[in-house]
């Protein structure tokens, strides 16, 4: 069996070596080839990134210019691997010592209909990153819409699913917007998630999503995220989640504000507002109101008491 590690790099020079000696420190599981590709994101460091790479034997190293975004990246590795199971992994993260023996346990219990299974991750600290740790089952569309089992997880793909549907959907932003693909699976066919743990996902690095999440750029990527999602996905919000897509159209407006788009903010706010959940729809309209200042005092405090979800 071929294993395909696919990790998108862009200014990563600092990081992907930990990330590729994580990849290559347990022996390799009899039967089982290992595809590793770093795919190249135009990035300025290419040199830097390149010579990381020449120090790991046997590592496909890709590349494509002008910077293209994640999803580009990805997709770049994606057409060009073979392993029955594809595996994308972040250049500031790493996989666990026992990796591969977590994923052989994982492939037991994994249903062969489903085409995607999310594994469990943890914090470099050991805090886990996914809202219901110990769960392991399927993951429906109504699951998706409704937020349930959400968090931060490892992407796994049976390869040759990825390779026809030709990847991630590219929203052309330069971070992607990997719910858009999820939800693309999951309408046709029931995801997997595993309690295994086989990543650990390192928070508060220089330019990570976790340090940077209250920035102007990427609330301007997440209300993008949010709009790619609802075209194509709103009705069936209305339908199944139309509660949750109330919640998520505040998010948007709150992210909307932080990127400065004021007079977006108040009008999804408007679509999303519900008096059916008071606190919600208030807590929006005070963040809006305050400003983006405010707004990465009262999130930042709010996620570390864990009264909104940190990661996912």
């Amino acid at each position: 069996m071929i294993v395909s590690i696919v990790i998108p790099a862009y200014k990563a020079s600092a990081t992907l070596g930990e990330t590729l000696a994580s990849v290559f420190a347990p022996s390799l599981l009899k039967g089982w080839q290992l595809e590793v590709i770093v795919a190249n994101d135009g990035s300025p460091d290419h040199a830097a990134q390149k010579s990381v790479v020449d120090g790991f034997a046997g590592v496909h190293y890709l590349s494509h210019e002008p910077n293209q975004g994640k999803c580009a990246a990805m997709n770049l590795g994606i057409a060009n691997s073979h392993g029955e199971i594809i595996i994308l992994l972040d250049a500031d993260d790493t996989l666990v010592t026992d990796w591969q023996s977590r994923l052989a346990r994982i492939l037991k219990t994994w249903p062969i209909d489903a085409p995607l299974c999310f594994s469990a991750c943890e914090t470099q600290t050991g805090d886990s990153t996914v809202a219901d740790p110990d769960y392991t089952g399927r993951l429906s569309f109504d699951d998706m819409l409704n937020e349930r089992h959400m968090g931060e997880y490892l992407p796994i793909f049976r390869g040759d699913a990825l390779r026809v549907s030709q990847g991630y959907r590219d929203p052309g932003e330069p971070y992607g917007c990997e719910l858009w693909t999820y939800l693309s699976f999951a309408e046709h066919a029931d995801l997997w998630v595993s309690a295994e743990v086989l990543r650990i996902y390192h928070t508060d690095r220089p330019g990570s999503m976790t340090s940077s999440m209250c920035s102007p750029q990427t609330a301007n990527r997440v209300v993008r995220c949010y709009d790619f999602v609802f075209k194509d996905f709103e009705p069936a919000y209305r339908t199944y989640a139309p509660q949750n897509l109330g919640r998520r159209r505040l998010r948007q407006a709150v992210f909307a504000a932080i990127a400065g788009q004021r007079a977006r903010a108040w009008s999804l706010w408007k679509i999303g507002a519900r008096w059916t959940a008071p606190l919600e729809t208030i807590a929006a309209l005070l963040m809006i109101t305050l400003g983006p200042g405010a707004i990465n005092v009262l999130v930042g405090t709010a996620k570390k008491a864990r009264i909104l979800r940190r990661y996912g």
